[in-house]
Formats: C-alpha cells, structure tokens, sequence
C-alpha cells in the first residue's frame, strides 16, 4: 500500500488516507490523544479506556465503505463529542464507543453490557441500538426506531448527545456510500436530527448537518445558493453595516467583537416543499456583537445606541435576556433595514455566547446554566415526539414545529410563554399543563373571546377557558395545534377514542357470531377459551375483542377452534350462516372513528350501507360500492351491515357540512323550508366548481340520525356528499 499522505477536510476527527483513498486509522495514537484530552488517569478514565479495548476486540475484522477499520467510527464519534462537544464524562463517551456493538454483534446484548460496565453505559447503548423487527417495512421500522430513541432520550440526553455525533461522523464519510442510501440518510438528517439540534440549541452543529445533508440531497441547488451566500457576505452593503457597527462601538468606547454570519443553507430549506429556496429566509446575514462585559445592562445601552444610529424596523425587538428561550438562549436581537434588505442584529455578552453555541452541552458542562424546569421541558419535548402515536410523517412535522419561528404570549399574572409561530389557543393551554387542555373550551384573548382553534400573535395575552366535560377532539384540530405537547395528547385521545369503540364492536361482531353458529355465549368463559387465546398470541378477552374491532384477528378464527363444543345439528347450518353479515350499530358520529368514503359517497342514516374495520376506525360505503366490491380481499364477514339507531339523541348536536351537485337553489330552498324547525341551517353557499357545475354547500345541525335519514331523502340521489362533519359547539 502507498505510503504517502493527505488529511481528510474536515473540521472534525481527521484520519489520514492513501493515496488510494482508504482511510488509516492508529489506535494507539487515538489511544494517547484520549489520555491526553480526559487528563489526568482514573477509576473512571479507566471506564473509556477499558469500553475502547472490547470494542476494538468486537468489532475485529469489520471494515466500513471507506475501507477503514470499523472500530474507526466509534472512536471518531467519541473523538467528535471529546473535541467539538467538549465532554469529558467517561460513562458518556464509553457509551459512544459501544453504541454499534448489540447492533452488529449478534450474541452481544445491552444485559452483557450492563454487566461489564454498568446500567448507566448499558442505558446509553440499548437507547442508541435500532429496532430489528423483519416483518416491519422499512418505513415502519425507521420510525418506531426514532420513537425509541426520543423516549430513550428524554429519560437520558445522552442517548440524543450520541446519535448526533454518529450522524455527523456519517454525514462526513457519507460520499463512500452508494448514491440511495446517501440520499436516504441525507433526508433523514434534515428531517429530524438537525431540526433536534436546532431544539437543543446546538446551532453550529445544526449548520453542518444541515450543510452536509442538503448538499448530498440538492448538489446543483446548493452550489448556487452557497456562491449566493459569498457573494452576500462579500457584499458592499454588509461591509458598510459591518463599518457602521464598529463606528458605533469606536465612537462609544465599547469593548466587543463583531461577527458577521451568513446564514447557512439550513436556513434556505423550505420542508414543506422539501427543496432549497433562495427567497425562504427572512435575512440573510446576521451580525452577532459579543460584548467584553460581563454587566446585563449593557447589552441594553448598546441596543439604544444602534436604535439611535440605524435605521431598525419598527416592533422588531425580541429581548431573549429578560425572557430567555426555553433552551436557555440569552440574547437581544433587532433588524435593521439598509438597501433594500433587512439584516439580524444579536447583542449579548461572551458568556451568553458561549451558550448560544454551545446550548445544553456548555450547561451540562459546568452543571449549570439550564433551570430543572428547562431540563424537564427538554426531557417532555422528547418524550412527546417518542409517544406520538400518529404516522411517520406527522412525527416528523413535530420535530420541525420544535426548530419553528417562536411568538410570546402571556398569562393574565403576566408569566411569558414562547409558542410556535401560527399557535392557536390549544397549544397555550396544553403549553401550561394539559389537564388545562383537556379541559379547554375557548380563551380570553386580550379580553376578547377566542375558539380553541383561535391562532395566537406576538404580544396577546390569553386567559384560558375551562369547561366539567373534557373537550371533543378530532385530526383536523390536531393538525391546527403547533407544539409537539399539543398534538401528542390529542393523538392520545384520538387513539383511545378509536381503541375504545374497537373494543366494544368487536365483542359485538364476535357474540353475533357466537349465536349465529349456535354456540353458547358461556363459550367464552371456558378453560377452552383460555387455550384459544394463548394460541391467537392474545392476553386476555379485552385484547380480542380489540383486534376483531380493528379486523385484525377474525371472528371466525375463535369459531374455527371452538368447533368440538358446538352441537352436530349446529354444524349443518354452516353453510347458510357463513353466508350472512355482521351488523354494526352506530348511535352516533365521531370524526376520530367515522369516515364516509369519497368513492361512492354514503350517507349518515342512509340504507343499505356497509362498514370495514382498521386500526383507523370504521369506514362506510354503499352496498353497491365498485371500489368495496373489487377488493377480492375483503371476505364476507369483513364488511358489516350498518344499522343506524334512529333513537339516541346527540349531545352536543352534530354539524354537518353538505354537498349538493346540479340543484336549482330555489328548489332546495323551498325542501328546507318543509324540514323540521330542529334542523338548524348554520350556512348556505352556492356557486360553480371546477368542473363548471353548479353546487349548493350547506352547513346544517343535527341531533340524530332519524333526521339525518329525513333530510337526506329529500336530497338530489347520488348528487349529494358528506364533506365534513363536528361536534356543534356554542360560544361561552
């Protein structure tokens, strides 16, 4: 092998490579550099040193992409948090060592871990070990993985702190690897880890994981906007600020530096649009001036100087010293505007910069710096995004909405609360503690009344609303909410709303099935039973009702192996009971469980409607639905004959809102007149649609289903939809 040498270019864990480009790597010189970063020897400096030598004995013969040795990865993380993140806890940076090790190794597991070097390593390593269920597609796996870890992480940091630095060490080797799985990583990176570091308060990293993902993900794109970047910061308008600021400093006799910054490409990644917009952010260089005093009040006096001598946008002011972030961030920031563009200011002392660019590592370091209530707040921001039950997608819309623009808002005692920008009501309640939230049924904002859904701004002042009944939710109010905390316990409820309605619909379809086959209903409380359930991998009755009502046990499974107890003349009506459907009864509406499909558009109350069973509720469709009838999967027994109860009333009223095609409006004017005065007409529109055809929207209240079967018989056949339906809700 040649012999000659080049080092990699990277700020970070630098391994010299051939000129063939494989990486070499020295474990005694990585060895000494340890001992000489972590100081002087110890019991617990032996705690690395001894994780480094069975880490190197795991990982023998292992090679990664680039063709070093695999034990290199480990120990360039390790090397990452020693000289980038500045730690020095030996339990910590074993962890590091050890995190690849119950993921590759097949025999080893966090148990021999915590044997060897104690629970606290063992925490750090099994945190940071991904899940490896094989009936799961990748999707599915990948995201129960990132739950796991949050959760892992809100109950020790440590386990984020190390998933980090493995990112970045990857991201830094990333051009070894195939052109897929680069880009796989790279979109992972700006979806969750460096939107985390930016929660975290970790901007320097941030902005390389952000540099190194977006540059993988959009080469073309980035080149050009990072020739814009230069050409921004080289410009004669932030040379002139720049002049204009030490002017300010000079003429003053004020001690502190300037740091000008262009932004970086993170800051020109659009997530909704998932692409590199040159226009997304609002400035594009900021300038940073780091006072030499260590005195708070003069940050201010330094403020008032460059309102005197620039020209600043008006309200632009957000003083993070008074009200400093959750993360801890201290700082004050103000815009100026100067040739056509608008330009970010900070003012804060040394020690508030070093926190700035540090966040939760410079606290931890000195085991100061965050309050218990800012670790405790961090710890709930993790453990909500790892708890959050919906999809994928929407887990990751959570850990933007954490990176998001902040508005503050007050309580009526004056106590600040720093939201996302577009918050609404909800989240300022559940932001102050969620039996609050779950109680909530509107606000006083600055004294006026405001729905739950009201979006909240920069300055209001909001005094929360409570009702005895806990408020209904549905997917559409979750969406509106902007904290991870808000949106985690409405999925919650969503989520027990649904189980609960599983639960008692498949008790029902399973006693139906029971009688129809004649069985005695005292089957299910037999020793038999128990031995059914043991070989379904079931717990107990609850939890197979629950799987009937979401169809993913069938109910005639449990008949297939409670065959021997039923009578032989029972057994000849098979063929004639098989044939027949179950029947679901609903007595009532809920957008958490109900779904009207859009394929053949049923109606609430309507005859000759069946259902199917999910995880996501019930969905309805005509009997005569092609779309139903095609799925050759669906048997018999999976689509359920819906009886409407006509009887019970709706508390509160329902509010449905209803699409008519091709109706003459007075015509229909002239139906409405005839209904029942307790159907309530919230709303009428009209107008042509896409389509060029005339159609007619109306919002109307129910109170049950034997007037929605009255009204909707009056409507044009086939010409009318369900588009949405809620709980009508009045104003306090």
């Amino acid at each position: 092998m040649v012999a000659e040498i080049e080092l990699c270019e990277n700020s970070g864990s630098v391994y010299p490579v051939t000129t063939d480009g494989i990486h070499l790597f020295n474990l005694v010189e990585f060895r000494e550099r340890m001992e000489k970063s972590l100081g002087p020897s110890s019991d617990s400096n032996e705690l690395f040193f001894k994780a480094l030598d069975f880490a190197s004995e795991l990982h023998e013969g292992q090679r990664r992409k680039s063709g070093a040795p695999y034990i290199s990865h480990p120990c360039a993380v390790a090397e990452i948090m020693v000289r980038e993140m500045r730690f020095k806890d030996p339990v910590l940076l074993a962890g590091a060592l050890l995190h690849d090790v119950v993921e590759d190794i097949p025999w080893m597991s966090a148990e021999d871990i915590e044997v060897r070097f104690g629970p606290g390593v063992a925490e750090l390593v099994d945190g940071c070990t991904k899940l490896a269920r094989f009936h799961l597609d990748r999707a599915s796996l990948k995201d129960l993985t990132h739950s796991k870890i949050f959760i892992s992480a809100s109950r020790r940091l440590g386990v984020l702190i190390i998933k980090l630095a493995d990112r970045l060490h990857n991201l830094r080797t990333l051009h070894y690897l195939p052109l897929t799985k680069r880009q796989r990583i790279a979109q992972e990176t700006v979806d969750v880890y460096a939107p985390i570091a930016a929660r975290l308060n970790l901007y320097p990293l941030k902005r390389e994981l952000y540099h190194h993902a977006l540059t993988f993900l959009y080469p073309k794109k980035s080149k050009k906007i990072l020739y814009v970047m230069q050409e921004l910061r080289n410009s004669p308008a932030v040379a002139g600020l720049e002049a204009s600021l030490s002017k300010i400093l000079s003429d003053y006799g004020v001690p502190a530096d300037i740091r000008t910054r262009a932004k970086g490409l993170g800051s020109y990644y659009n997530p909704l649009k998932r692409s590199l917009d040159q226009a997304f952010p609002e400035n594009s260089v900021d300038f940073a001036v780091l006072l030499h005093s260590d005195e708070i009040s003069d940050c201010y006096k330094l403020l008032g100087l460059i309102n005197n001598n620039l020209s600043v946008i008006p309200k632009s002011l957000r003083d993070f010293i008074a009200n400093p972030k959750a993360n801890g961030y201290r700082s004050l920031h103000t815009r100026v505007h100067l040739s056509g563009n608008n330009y970010l200011i900070k003012i804060r002392n040394l020690e508030m910069e070093n926190l700035a660019s540090g966040g939760v590592l410079r606290a931890w370091e000195s085991q100061e710096g965050l309050s218990n209530e800012h670790w405790q707040e961090i710890s709930d921001l993790l453990r909500d995004i790892g708890e959050y039950a919906g999809g994928a997608t929407h887990r990751k819309d959570l850990i933007r909405l954490s990176e998001s623009e902040e508005i503050y808002t007050y309580s009526p005692v004056g106590d600040i609360y720093y939201l996302p920008k577009a918050s609404i009501v909800l989240d300022f309640a559940y932001r102050i503690h969620s039996e609050l939230g779950d109680s909530c049924e509107g606000a006083l904002v600055n004294g006026a009344f405001s729905p739950i859904t009201g979006r909240l701004k920069d300055g209001d002042t909001v005094e929360i609303l409570t009702s005895p009944e806990q408020m209904d939710v549905d997917a559409e109010i979750e969406e509106l909410c902007k904290t991870p905390k808000a949106r985690t316990a409405i999925n919650r409820r969503l989520h027990q709303k649904r189980l609960l309605f599983a639960r008692q619909a498949g008790r029902d379809i399973l006693l139906q099935e029971i009688v129809r086959h004649k069985f005695s209903a005292s089957v299910l409380e037999g020793e038999s039973m128990r031995l059914i359930l043991e070989v379904l991998n079931v717990k107990d009755l609850q939890e197979l009702y629950l799987k009937i009502g979401q169809d993913l046990v069938s109910p005639r499974a449990v008949l297939y192996y409670l065959e021997g107890h039923r009578p032989d003349e029972a057994r000849k009506q098979e063929s004639t009971a098989g044939r027949e459907r179950n029947t679901l009864t609903v007595s009532g509406l809920d957008k958490a469980v109900f779904k009207f499909a859009r394929c053949c558009n049923p109606l609430p109350g309507q005859d000759h409607v069946l259902a199917t069973l999910s995880e996501r509720g019930v969905t309805f469709h005509h009997q005569d639905c092609r779309d139903l009838l095609e799925r050759h999967s669906l048997l018999m027994q999976q689509m359920l004959q819906v009886h409407w109860d006509l009887s019970v009333p709706w508390r509160p009223p329902l509010m449905l809102d209803i699409h008519i095609l091709d109706s003459r409006i007075r015509d229909l004017l002239g139906v409405l007149s005839d209904m029942d005065q307790d159907v309530l007409i919230r709303q009428i529109n009209g107008g042509l649609d896409r389509h060029n055809r005339e159609f007619v929207s109306l919002r109307v209240v129910f109170h049950n289903f034997a007037e929605t079967r009255e009204f909707f018989s009056r409507m044009p056949a086939g010409k009318t939809m369900v588009e949405d339906f809620g709980r009508e809700r009045k104003r306090l």
